[in-house]
């Protein structure tokens, strides 16, 4: 059995695609009978210890704006750690800023410390990381991690270049609950349209995501003014600072009565199950939890071809379509091939699924962190790389 101790700047009750990601791996870990628990920020109303799907969630405080938060929920989560953490094998840290330096600064002998960071390219960890203050500190600090699980090549090469490229990186994708996730039958479509009220008699495509400018949904609307196609509909899964500006960009011209925002969900699955496909133009992804799990649903996608997109889809066409980031004319052509097809719809949606099942599947997730973390276990009577 191993003892894991998850460390993430913020989870319940925020569920973004990170902390989506731990949680999935945390109940799948407890399933298997290993001991998982979880150290997190504290928040207004929120118990300072709870026991969520046999999950033990400590949260420490923090006070203030910003970055000054940042730094007291370290030094509180990192005094936690060294008085009550010392019983847990493995720190996994959450991103490589304000959870890694908790794991690096709280560690007690020979635990291991995995660090994930969350996404690459302008909105990455290691963008951010040369942002802030103090960034040489924080590179002899991270010196000290003894394993990066990577979502994608392009992260490997920016730790690389952050000076970190002697610290193994393993590659384990995001994982799927493919018993959340599935293809609709046509009767099931049918019935959540009618439950979501959603329209019956179009093609829908649907955005799931947060309206940042990093998921560029502004190129979406354009894109989707220039299609003109009366019998689809797009609906916005997400809330972020644009939705006033985009709701009243959707009001408008030849997008009003094609748009729907139907905000944050905690049914996004019904959503995607209830689509024909979906479309995510992002400027910088990780690894979309979104993506893999229209694909999981079994529809296609259009996504912006970014090296974490690429480790899902490929450039084949098989599983999805790539469009070049910020070109709109090419996302619509790319949408409007989709919409008018619905044999190729489902070819590509069935093969999507496929895809999903043989390497993203959580339980298959779940394998390869077990195995990391064996390996760092077998290695720890050598020596942990430091």
């Amino acid at each position: 059995m191993k003892r894991i101790l998850m460390v993430i700047a913020t989870s319940l009750p925020v569920l973004g695609g990170t902390q989506r990601q731990c949680w999935l791996l945390a109940r799948e870990l407890h399933r298997r009978g290993h001991e998982v628990a979880l150290l997190t920020r504290g928040g207004r109303g929120a118990s300072s210890h709870e026991l969520v799907d046999g999950v033990a969630v400590s949260r420490t405080p923090t006070i203030g704006p910003g970055h000054w938060e940042s730094l007291v929920w370290t030094l509180t989560a990192t005094a936690w750690l060294r008085r009550h953490g010392r019983r847990f094998d493995i720190l996994q840290c959450y991103q490589m800023l304000s959870p890694a330096h908790v794991g690096i600064l709280g560690r007690s002998g020979r635990q291991a410390i995995v660090v994930r960071p969350a996404c690459s390219g302008p909105y990455g960890d290691v963008a951010e990381a040369e942002r802030l203050p103090f960034t040489g500190l924080r590179k002899r600090l991270l010196r000290r991690v003894n394993a990066f699980v990577t979502l994608n090549g392009e992260i490997e090469g920016e730790l690389a270049g952050f000076g970190l490229g002697a610290i193994p990186c393993h590659r384990i994708g995001n994982g799927v609950d493919l018993a959340t996730f599935f293809p609709a039958s046509g009767e099931e479509r049918r019935a959540l349209r009618g439950r979501l009220e959603l329209p019956e008699d179009r093609v829908l495509c649907v955005f799931v995501g947060r309206l940042t400018p990093q998921k560029d949904p502004d190129l979406l609307l354009e894109a989707w003014a220039m299609g003109r196609w009366p019998d689809t509909h797009l609906i916005l899964v997400g809330d972020g600072p644009l939705r006033n500006r985009l709701e009243a960009r959707a009001a408008s011209g030849s997008l009003a009565g094609h748009i729907t925002f139907v905000g944050a969900r905690t049914d996004v699955a019904e959503y995607l199950r209830a689509a024909d496909l979906l479309v995510l133009p992002s400027r910088a992804e990780g690894m979309s939890n979104a993506l893999l799990e229209a694909m999981a649903c079994g529809i296609p996608v259009v996504a912006s071809d970014l090296p974490a997109n690429r480790e899902v889809v490929g450039r084949d066409g098989r599983t999805g379509s790539l469009v070049a980031p910020g070109d709109a004319a090419a996302l619509a052509e790319a949408i409007r091939r989709l919409v008018k097809n619905p044999s190729l719809r489902h070819e590509i949606g069935s093969a999507a699924r496929l895809l999903v099942q043989s390497q993203f599947d959580i339980e298959r997730v779940a394998d390869r962190y077990l195995s990391l973390y064996a390996g760092l276990s077998l290695s720890a009577s050598e020596g942990f790389h430091s």
